[in-house]
């Protein structure tokens, strides 16, 4: 990490989306963070209108919506286990709605004087039987000037998502489609279990170390850590569960600080599952003394993966590349969704996908992601690029391209993502610099039917038409990323 990212380093629960969040690992956290956002437009429009200043680098989003109200189960190791290890994405699927309330602490870090940053409360809401939710953003920024909270709070309901800006006292329309809905949805029921645990696979290392009675009801509690598979960082979770359910209650994180100690990062000291919903929750009213800087009538819509990547201009370019979506099939390869330009180029577009074949060369776009490494570590694999097909929605091509990786894949990838690999087609001109950044994992591809409802709407989404292309489906997809790997092999 450079020093201005050590300036502005950011500690959160980040919200949106990735299926696989555990950004533990500091000199990581920032770009880790920086490439859920580029999946995540609604994110990434509410960061951009919170840190207005060119050098404030904001590595993250807000404090999640924990599904912890529904039954988390712990392995007791003894014979008779006092709990047993479920089917979280069941249980997920059979809650209706939650409601977390809490404080997000900022761990490791201070005031100017020496003393601790004042927490921020959270009171975090997620309907999702009808895809709704509201939820608070807190981001830290740390600067020569000194340190400055900033508070934000989304709500999303129906074609909308209102923006309310707690430090300017403003608010933001957007307009959100029914494919960004879903993917807002499913993002955050994978968040909440990996967000709170880690590994689950580590909670059978958990122990029971006392009980304690709060409001008249007795809870067990337990504790235990979680070690990064990968990173090594090391996070310490107090959970309160009804003994006779293992129902939570209530939950504590804590993580190790520069000089070792522990300190608190976030508690959630109420967690109600399957509640009414107050009238108030989702309603979308501008409060009292707040500005409004557009309405719903005016409201712009949210693209898909419109702030992900990077750009370069000088006196012969002006170059902008962006990632759309990025998914991860069952066997390893990558389907990405990515798109560049160069304005000040006289080529039209259409130009550089012509002729281009499925399973054949990229096109030779200004700037070309040609391939992908594992991000995260030290890695030989490279993951080389392949044509799949093209859409167009409102004059802006997208390319989708299949990654095939040419050896074995570690499994760190679901953690850190893809670091992208990309070129130059400029003729003689090469820009004097280059930015890096990363991909997420996305969303594992395992069938046909996932396949159709997150690949196929996302390029639906893309096209004007609202269609994917007919030959993209995903045994052709399959079929060709196994014939790519025997290729890759040899």
């Amino acid at each position: 990490m450079d020093d201005n990212g050590k300036q502005f380093e950011y500690f959160v629960r980040g919200i949106n989306f990735d299926d696989n969040p555990d950004y533990n690992h500091r000199d990581k956290l920032e770009k880790d963070i920086l490439a859920v956002l580029a999946k995540q437009t609604q994110q990434q429009e509410t960061w951009r209108i919170i840190m207005k200043s060119p050098i404030t680098k904001l590595a993250a989003a807000a404090v999640i919506i924990i599904a912890v109200a529904l039954s988390i189960i712990f392995l007791n190791k003894s014979a008779t286990p006092a709990y047993g290890i479920t089917d979280l994405p069941e249980l997920f699927e059979q809650a209706r709605v939650m409601h977390i309330q809490g404080w997000q602490y900022f761990a490791g870090h201070r005031m100017p004087n020496g003393e601790k940053i004042q927490p921020v409360e959270i009171d975090n809401w997620i309907d999702l039987e009808n895809g709704r939710s509201r939820y608070t953003g807190t981001g830290l920024s740390i600067d020569k000037d000194g340190v400055r909270v900033t508070i934000g709070e989304t709500i999303l309901a129906g074609q909308y998502e209102m923006y309310l800006n707690h430090n300017e006292r403003d608010v933001t329309f957007f307009k959100i489609s029914d494919y960004q809905r879903m993917l807002n949805m499913h993002y955050k029921l994978n968040l909440m279990g990996s967000q709170i645990f880690g590994d689950i696979e580590q909670l059978e290392n958990f122990t029971r170390v006392g009980e304690e009675t709060i409001d008249g009801i007795e809870y067990d509690i337990w504790e235990g850590e979680v070690v990064h598979s990968v990173t090594k960082y090391t996070w310490r979770y107090k959970y309160w569960l009804l003994p006779s359910t293992g129902v939570l209650g209530r939950l504590q994180a804590w993580t190790k600080v520069d000089n070792e100690q522990w300190e608190l990062d976030y508690e959630y000291y109420r967690i109600d599952r399957d509640v009414d919903v107050p009238e108030w929750v989702f309603a979308m009213d501008v409060p009292e003394g707040y500005a409004l800087k557009n309405t719903k009538e005016t409201a712009t819509p949210l693209e898909l993966g419109g702030g992900g990547g990077c750009g370069y201009g000088d006196e012969q370019c002006v170059l902008s590349l962006k990632t759309r979506i990025s998914f991860t099939m069952s066997d390893g390869s990558v389907i990405l969704g990515w798109c560049s330009l160069d304005s000040k180029s006289q080529t039209p577009q259409e130009e550089f996908f012509e002729g281009l074949e499925f399973g054949g060369p990229l096109p030779e776009l200004p700037v070309e992601i040609y391939g992908l490494r594992p991000g995260g570590i030290t890695s030989d694999i490279t993951y080389v690029g392949y044509h799949l097909a093209c859409t167009q929605k409102a004059g802006k091509l997208t390319e989708w391209s299949v990654y095939v990786p040419d050896g074995r894949v570690p499994a760190s990838v679901k953690q850190f993502g893809y670091d992208v690999l990309y070129r130059f087609n400029l003729g003689e001109h090469t820009p004097k610099w280059r930015i890096g950044y990363t991909v997420d994992h996305g969303i594992l591809i395992e069938t046909t039917k996932e396949f159709d409802k997150w690949v196929l709407g996302a390029m639906a989404e893309l096209s004007d038409d609202g269609k994917a292309p007919e030959h993209v489906t995903y045994q052709n997809v399959l079929k060709l990323s196994n014939q790519l790997h025997e290729a890759l092999s040899k």
